[in-house]
C-alpha cells in the first residue's frame, strides 16, 4: 500500500521539498490567528483587527498570480530571490509600525509572500517520474491538511513562551527559512525560465481546461465554507455549538486519510472520472448531512466528506500540471490559491445569508451538494475538453506533459 511513497521518497530532492514545503506552508495558519492576536493587543479593537486580517488576507489572494508569472517569466531563482528580500522587509515594517499604520503594514505582507507554495507545487513534474506524481501531489495536500490542523493548535503553546508579536515572528520566521531553502535547492537552481510563447494578460485562465479545473476548485473550497457555518448550525440545534470545532476536526482528519489513500494506490479511473465520481459522492453525503437525526449520524458523515475531499483536492492540481501549457506551469498554482480562497469566502458568505437563526443547518448542507454537483458536471465537461487536446509527449524530470494553449 505504501509502496508509491516509497518510491516517491527515494527520488533525490524529494525528502528535502517535503520539508520546505512544510515550513513555508505552516507559516500561514500560525500567521493568521497570531496576526489577530497580535492586532488585538496593539489596537484594541477586534473590528480594526479584522480589517488588519482582511487586508493581509485579500492582498495575499490578489498578488499570488503576480509571483507565480514572475517566476515562469524569468525563473523561480530570481523571483523567489526578489520576494525573500521584499517579504522579510515587509515583515520588519509590520513589527515596528506604529498602530495607525499596521493595516497598510499587513496589506504589504501580503502583497509579497513569495511564490514558494506554487513552485514547490510547478516543480513535482520535474522532479519526479509521472508515475509519481498522484503520490507527490497527495503528500503535497496532506501537507496542507496537517499545517492547517496543526498551525492554529501550535500558536497557544507559543503564546506560553512570547507574546502574539512574538508568534508573528516565529511565523514570519518558518516561512522565510522555507522560502530560502527552496532557493537553495537543486530543483530550483537548476529551472529555466518557462519555454517561450505568446503569453496573456489573463494568463493560465485563456486555456479552458485550466479554466475549468480551477472553477472546480473554488466550487471545492465553496463547499468547505458552507460546512463552517452548517456545522456551527447543526451542533447548535444538537445542544453544543463548541462541538462544531469537533465536526471540522473530523472533517481534516477525514481529508488527510482520503488524500493518503489517494496516492497509495494505482488507480483505474482516469484523473477526470475520479473527480466527477467524487463530487457526486460528496454531494449525497452532503445532503445526507442536512437530514441527520443525531450528533453522531451527523460526525460519520462528515468524516466521509474528508474522506471524498481530500482526494479531489489531490487531483486537481495533478491535472492541472498535466494540462496546463507549460509557460504557466508555475503561475496556474498561485491562481489556485486565488480561486480557492475565493470559493471558500463565498461559501461562508452564502452560506451565513441562507441559515436563519433557528435553521438546524438543512440550508447551508443544500448550498454546499448544489456546488459539489456543479463541480461535478464542471468536471465531467474539462474531461471531453482534455480528451480533444493532443496526447502529451513523454514527459521527463525536466518538463510537464501538455504544452498545448487550448
Amino acid at each position: 500500500m505504501f509502496a508509491p511513497y516509497r518510491r516517491l521518497l527515494a527520488q533525490p530532492g524529494v525528502p528535502r521539498l517535503l520539508v520546505t514545503g512544510l515550513l513555508v506552508k505552516l507559516g500561514t495558519p500560525v500567521l493568521s490567528l497570531a496576526l489577530l492576536l497580535a492586532a488585538v493587543d496593539r489596537l484594541g479593537s477586534y473590528a480594526t483587527a479584522g480589517l488588519v486580517l482582511t487586508g493581509h488576507a485579500l492582498a495575499l489572494a490578489l498578488c499570488a498570480p503576480l509571483g507565480g508569472r514572475v517566476a515562469d517569466r524569468y525563473g523561480p531563482r530570481p523571483a523567489l530571490t526578489g520576494y525573500l528580500a521584499a517579504h522579510a522587509l515587509a515583515y520588519a515594517l509590520l513589527l515596528l509600525a506604529p498602530p495607525a499604520l499596521m493595516i497598510g503594514a499587513a496589506v504589504l505582507l501580503g502583497a509579497t509572500t513569495p511564490p514558494a507554495g506554487s513552485v514547490i507545487r510547478g516543480a513535482w513534474p520535474r522532479l519526479v517520474p509521472v508515475a509519481s506524481l498522484p503520490a507527490a501531489y497527495a503528500v503535497d495536500n496532506a501537507v496542507n491538511e496537517l499545517t492547517f490542523i496543526a498551525g492554529p493548535l501550535l500558536v497557544p503553546v507559543l503564546t506560553l513562551a512570547v507574546p502574539a508579536h512574538g508568534v508573528v515572528t516565529v511565523a514570519g520566521a518558518a516561512v522565510l527559512l522555507g522560502t530560502a531553502l527552496l532557493l537553495a535547492s537543486s530543483v530550483v537552481r537548476r529551472a529555466a525560465p518557462a519555454p517561450p510563447g505568446r503569453l496573456r494578460l489573463a494568463g493560465p485562465l485563456t486555456h479552458r481546461a485550466t479554466l475549468l479545473l480551477l472553477t472546480i476548485a473554488a466550487f471545492g473550497t465553496f463547499t468547505f465554507g458552507c460546512l463552517r457555518i452548517a456545522t456551527v448550525a447543526s451542533a447548535t440545534t444538537f445542544g453544543s455549538a463548541s462541538s462544531a470545532g469537533v465536526l471540522m476536526g473530523l472533517l481534516s482528519a477525514g481529508a488527510l486519510l482520503g488524500t493518503l489513500g489517494y496516492g497509495a494506490r494505482a488507480w483505474p479511473l482516469t484523473g477526470g472520472r475520479l473527480l466527477v465520481l467524487l463530487s457526486l459522492a460528496e454531494a449525497a453525503i452532503l445532503l445526507g448531512g442536512g437530514w441527520a437525526p443525531g450528533f453522531g449520524t451527523l460526525a460519520v458523515l462528515i468524516g466521509l466528506v474528508g474522506l471524498v475531499t481530500g482526494p479531489r483536492d489531490a487531483v486537481v492540481p495533478a491535472l492541472l500540471a498535466d494540462h496546463t501549457p507549460a509557460r504557466y506551469r508555475t503561475e496556474v498554482f498561485a491562481w489556485l490559491n486565488t480561486f480557492m480562497w475565493a470559493g471558500y469566502g463565498l461559501g461562508t458568505a452564502v452560506a451565513g445569508r441562507l441559515t436563519g437563526p433557528h435553521d438546524p443547518g438543512t440550508t447551508a448542507f443544500g448550498a454546499a451538494a448544489a456546488a459539489a454537483v456543479a463541480g461535478a458536471v464542471l468536471a465531467a465537461v474539462a474531461g471531453r475538453i482534455a480528451s480533444t487536446l493532443p496526447a502529451p509527449a513523454a514527459v521527463s524530470a525536466e518538463g510537464p506533459s501538455r504544452e498545448s494553449d487550448q
